[in-house]
C-alpha cells in the first residue's frame, strides 16, 4: 500500500516570514511514479547571469514570448510546449510533482494512496476550492474529469489521456472522496495525474463541443490565472484570480499570483528573442539560440536551462514503415554513426548535457549507456555491409536497387534541431547514408507525421505515463514501431510491485530502445533555455513550463 496525507490547513501560513516546508514522506512513491529528481529553476543559470532576488514584488504585467501561435487549447491534446505553457496557469491537477523533493506531493487532492499491485487510486478531494466559472471543485467535477481522461469524450471528438492506460471508472465515495479502478496494473497513474494533459476544467466546459473545449476563452479551470483577452495570432492575456488559495502543497507561494497579468506574445522569429529581453520589450522568452547566451548575460540579464525531466531526452525516434530501418544492425550503426562529442561543441552550448540513455540524467532508474554510445564509423560500416548495404558509386549505400536514403522530421520547437541533424546528416554520409534533413520545418512535419515511410521523427515527449505510451501502441503516429518484447516489458514495468523491480525494468527498456533495438537514437537531455530580463523572478515545473503563480518583477 501507498499513501500520501497532509494536512490541508498545515500549508497556510499565519506571516510574511520565511515559509516552511513540512517534513515528506515518501513511501513507494518512487514506484508509483516515473518521479523525477532535480528541475531546473532560476538558479540554474550561466555564469555571469543575474537572478532577481528578495521579498516578492506585488502586481505588474509580465510578459511572456512563445514561439508558436495555439489555435487549438483543448485540454487533453496539450502535449506541446506552446499550450502547456500557458494552460499550466490556468489548470490545477490533482497532484503535482515537486522537482526539489523528488516526489509527488497533494493539490486539489490532499491526500492520495493506491493498492499494492496499483490497480486502485483513492483521492481526497481539498474543499472550497472553485472553478472560474464559480462552481465547486469537488468529488463529482473530479469524477468527471477522470472519465473524461479515462474514456474520452466522443461527442467532443476527445480522446482519451493516452497516460491513464487501463482506465476502467471513477466512483465518487463519501462526500469528498473518488476512487480509480483500473483494468490492470498501471504504477505510473498517479505521475499521470501530475499532468497539464491531466488538468481539471470545470463540468460545464467538459459539456462544450469540440470548438468550445479548443477555445481558451471558454476553458474554466481552478487556476491562478484565467482567460482576460486574445488576438488571435498574437497574444493570449492572463489575469490572476484575487482568490486563489489552493497551490500545491509545497509550493513557496500559498495565496494568489503577485502578478496582476501575464500577456503571452509570439515570438517566432529566434534570432530577436535575445533582444527583445535585452531591450525590454519582453521579460522572459523561450527559445534562446546558443549563439544568444553569452550575449545576454553579459549585459547582465539571466540565461535559465529549464531541464525537461519529465520528457525523453531528445532524440530521433525510429520509424520502420519504409522497411530500410527493419534491420537493428541498421539502427544500431546511425546510433554509433553520431559523434555526440562533436555535436557538443559545434552546435550545443553548456546549457545542454549530451543524452547517456532515453531517459534524462536526473530520472530514477536511469543507467549511463554513455560507452554504448561512442562514436564508431568503423563498427558501423561493418554493421551496414553485414546487413546487406553496399557503398554505390555515389558513395551512398545501396540494396536490392533502393538506395540508403533516409528522411527526418520535427518542429521547430527546439532552436539546435536543424543545425544538429545539419551536422548528423554529414556525419552519415561519411558511413554512405543519405539523410534527408527537414527537421524545424512545420509545414513539412504536418504530412510526415501520419506517414509511416518517413523514417524519423526528431522529438523529445512527455513520459507522465511511462515509456510505454510513446513506443508501445500500433497506431502510434510519432514512431509507427511496435515491438512484442518491448511491449512485454513495458506491462511488466506497469505492474512492478517494488522499486527494485520497476528499476530492472526500466534498465531493460532503455537497454533495448538505445542499445539492442536502437529504436531511440539518443542527442542531448531536454533542456528549454529561456532568456530573462535582469528583474524577472521565476521558476520553472520539472516540465519546463513557467511557474506564473510564484513569479514578480523587479525594477519596473
Amino acid at each position: 500500500m501507498i499513501s500520501r496525507t497532509v494536512s490541508h490547513h498545515n500549508t497556510l501560513l499565519p506571516d510574511a516570514g520565511p515559509r516552511q516546508r513540512p517534513l515528506r514522506v515518501t513511501a513507494l512513491l518512487g514506484l508509483t511514479v516515473l518521479a523525477l529528481t532535480a528541475c531546473g529553476s532560476a538558479a540554474s543559470t550561466s555564469p555571469g547571469a543575474g537572478v532577481a532576488s528578495g521579498e516578492p514584488v506585488e502586481g505588474g504585467t509580465l510578459v511572456y514570448a512563445e514561439v508558436t501561435p495555439i489555435n487549438n487549447w483543448q485540454t487533453q491534446s496539450a502535449r506541446f510546449y506552446e499550450k502547456s505553457n500557458v494552460l499550466n496557469s490556468v489548470l490545477d491537477r490533482l497532484t503535482y510533482f515537486d522537482a526539489d523533493q523528488g516526489e509527488v506531493v497533494p493539490w486539489i487532492a490532499s491526500e492520495f494512496s493506491g493498492n499494492a499491485d496499483s490497480t486502485e487510486f483513492t483521492f481526497t478531494i481539498r474543499p472550497d476550492v472553485t472553478f472560474s466559472d464559480g462552481t465547486p471543485v469537488d468529488a463529482e467535477a473530479v469524477k468527471l474529469n477522470l472519465d473524461a481522461q479515462g474514456f474520452g469524450i466522443e461527442a467532443a471528438q476527445i480522446q482519451p489521456n493516452v497516460d491513464f492506460a487501463g482506465y476502467e471508472s471513477a466512483e465518487v465515495i463519501g462526500a469528498d472522496q473518488v476512487l480509480v479502478t483500473l483494468s490492470s496494473p498501471n504504477a505510473n497513474f498517479l505521475r499521470a495525474t501530475t499532468s497539464v494533459t491531466a488538468g481539471l476544467v470545470s463540468p460545464a466546459t467538459l459539456e462544450l463541443d469540440a470548438a468550445g473545449q479548443s477555445a481558451i476563452a471558454q476553458i474554466s479551470g481552478s487556476g491562478p490565472f484565467t482567460f482576460e483577452s486574445e488576438k488571435p495570432d498574437e497574444e493570449v492575456v492572463l489575469a490572476k484570480r484575487p482568490d486563489y488559495a489552493w497551490a500545491p502543497e509545497t509550493a513557496d507561494n500559498q495565496g494568489d499570483a503577485y502578478l496582476d497579468r501575464v500577456v503571452i506574445k509570439y515570438l517566432p522569429e529566434v534570432a530577436h528573442r535575445a533582444g527583445a529581453v535585452q531591450s525590454g520589450q519582453v521579460d522572459l522568452a523561450r527559445g534562446l539560440q546558443p549563439v544568444d547566451e553569452e550575449a545576454l548575460a553579459a549585459t547582465g540579464h539571466q540565461v535559465l536551462p529549464a531541464p525537461g525531466v519529465d520528457l525523453t531526452v531528445n532524440m530521433a525516434a525510429v520509424r520502420i514503415g519504409s522497411g530500410k530501418l527493419a534491420d537493428e544492425n541498421v539502427r544500431r550503426a546511425l546510433q554509433i554513426g553520431i559523434d555526440r562529442e562533436s555535436l557538443k561543441n559545434t552546435v550545443l552550448s553548456d546549457s545542454y548535457e549530451l543524452a547517456a540513455s532515453v531517459l534524462n540524467h536526473q530520472a530514477p532508474g536511469f543507467i549511463d549507456l554513455s560507452e554504448e554510445l561512442g562514436y564508431q564509423p568503423e563498427e558501423a560500416r561493418q554493421l551496414l555491409d553485414d546487413a546487406g548495404w553496399k557503398v554505390g558509386a555515389n558513395g551512398i549505400r545501396a540494396k536490392d536497387g533502393t538506395d540508403l536514403e533516409v528522411t527526418v522530421t520535427s518542429s521547430n520547437n527546439s532552436v539546435v534541431i536543424k543545425p544538429a541533424f545539419e551536422l548528423i546528416e554529414q556525419q552519415w554520409r561519411e558511413i554512405g547514408v543519405k539523410l534527408n534533413n527537414r527537421a524545424g520545418d512545420n509545414s513539412f512535419l504536418a504530412s510526415a507525421m501520419p506517414d509511416p515511410e518517413v523514417e524519423f521523427f526528431g522529438t523529445r515527449q512527455f513520459i507522465y505515463g511511462g515509456l510505454g505510451p510513446i513506443f508501445e501502441p500500433e497506431n502510434n503516429t510519432m514512431t509507427h514501431t511496435s515491438d512484442d518484447d518491448l511491449n512485454t516489458i513495458f506491462a511488466a514495468e506497469r505492474a512492478a510491485t517494488s522499486v527494485e523491480e520497476r528499476d530492472e525494468l526500466l534498465a531493460d527498456e532503455q537497454h533495448a530502445l538505445v542499445v539492442d533495438k536502437a529504436y531511440s537514437l539518443v542527442l542531448w537531455d531536454e533542456v528549454q533555455v529561456y532568456g530573462a530580463h535582469s528583474g524577472t523572478q521565476i521558476d520553472f515545473t520539472s516540465g519546463t513550463a513557467p511557474v506564473f503563480q510564484g513569479a514578480w518583477k523587479t525594477g519596473g
